[in-house]
């Protein structure tokens, strides 16, 4: 099991009345810093123009600004960030990708985000298109990715020059990207739509929290729709993580995030959600939407003995990644890798080992 941090790049994760709600960039780098000292395996930054948080009033942070600095300070941490297609050129984020697998010295991931709020789309001058539209979309914009870095050799007659011939055969064009740039490829989304990308495309599903019962559904008509392609894929999902010693505790600290929700906020963000036709949110209660993508639902609320009870639980269901949210990442994060995570792999290094 893999188990990554989100970046606040919209400020805190919870819509509740005393959170914060605008990017400390600082924060996100020191986050970044600390996540890759503490054996996390990846950091994810999400891409919005508005803050899908707090509201578009709020402040957010560039996703990929963020990436670039990251990347610059750190070594090993794997690094994705989503992308909306129609915001960016599939060719723009070629050269993005090729320039900051050469900041980093690493491959990056990249997760592609379809959009679901209307107004970011238009005052970022892109057509608005329904549900299946912005999947059309995006299917051509990952084949034209795939193109730019892995084009096609072309055959052409030695003397006239003519394509067409078994003559000769030209290298394809590299527009000057390394290949070993492509990105590992994340989908975001539950619709059908989201599962097919994925399967024909993408390396990893990525997922809001849900039920354990979905989440297993979630998995396997994935990995069945993947396997008609001849491929295999990762999947991931979100969780918003309280590890406490005592699991009295965490509970207590979640009814409180509860009890302090932004009901102004929830409903205003139910409203755009449900104008847009995305499946993830359709039947979320208040309660659910306090966290922004579902996270209290994967079960990660608890004891340190408890959620590292329940971390196998979810790889046996077939996940494969963890992409944390936490109150605060600077106090919470170390506290449940040494409690949580760094346990649960020593342990599997000596089932390995015997």
């Amino acid at each position: 099991m893999e188990i990554g941090i989100w970046l606040p790049v919209y400020g805190g994760w919870l819509r509740s009345l005393d959170a914060p709600t605008g990017p400390d960039v600082a924060a996100c780098l020191a986050i970044a810093q600390q996540a890759e000292a503490l054996g996390f395996d990846f950091l994810y930054a999400s891409e919005n123009l508005l803050n899908c948080i707090h509201g578009p009033r709020e402040s957010v942070a560039d996703a990929w600004s963020i990436l670039a600095a990251i990347g610059a300070v750190t070594s090993k941490v794997g690094l994705c960030g989503a992308v909306k297609p129609g915001f960016r050129s599939p060719f723009l984020v070629a050269r993005m990708l090729d320039t900051m697998s050469k900041i980093a010295e690493r491959r990056m991931g990249m997760n592609i985000v379809c959009g679901w709020w209307k107004e970011e789309f238009d005052l970022s001058d892109v057509e608005w298109l329904d549900h299946d539209g912005r999947y059309d979309r995006a299917t051509e914009f990952l084949r034209s990715l795939y193109g730019l870095f892995q084009p096609p050799a072309v055959v052409r007659d030695s003397t006239t020059g003519d394509a067409g011939s078994q003559h000769e055969i030209d290298p394809s064009p590299s527009y000057g990207l390394d290949q070993s740039a492509l990105p590992e490829i994340w989908i975001a989304g539950h619709s059908d739509r989201a599962v097919q990308m994925a399967a024909e495309w993408g390396h990893c599903l990525f997922l809001n929290g849900m039920s354990d019962e979905e989440l297993k559904r979630r998995i396997e008509a994935v990995r069945q729709e993947a396997n008609s392609w001849g491929r295999t894929i990762l999947v991931a999902a979100n969780a918003y993580v309280i590890a406490t010693e005592a699991g009295d505790q965490a509970r207590q600290r979640w009814k409180s995030v509860i009890s302090r929700r932004n009901s102004e906020t929830i409903d205003f963000f139910r409203k755009v959600i449900g104008r847009s036709g995305a499946a993830a949110w359709a039947s979320l209660g208040e309660e659910q939407m306090v966290d922004s993508n579902a996270g209290f639902e994967l079960g990660l609320i608890g004891s340190f003995e408890e959620i590292r009870q329940r971390i196998p639980k979810l790889q046996a269901l077939g996940l494969n990644r963890i992409v944390c949210q936490f109150d605060d990442p600077m106090r919470d994060a170390g506290p449940f890798m040494k409690n949580v995570i760094r346990p649960l792999r020593e342990s599997r290094t000596i089932e390995l080992a015997e």
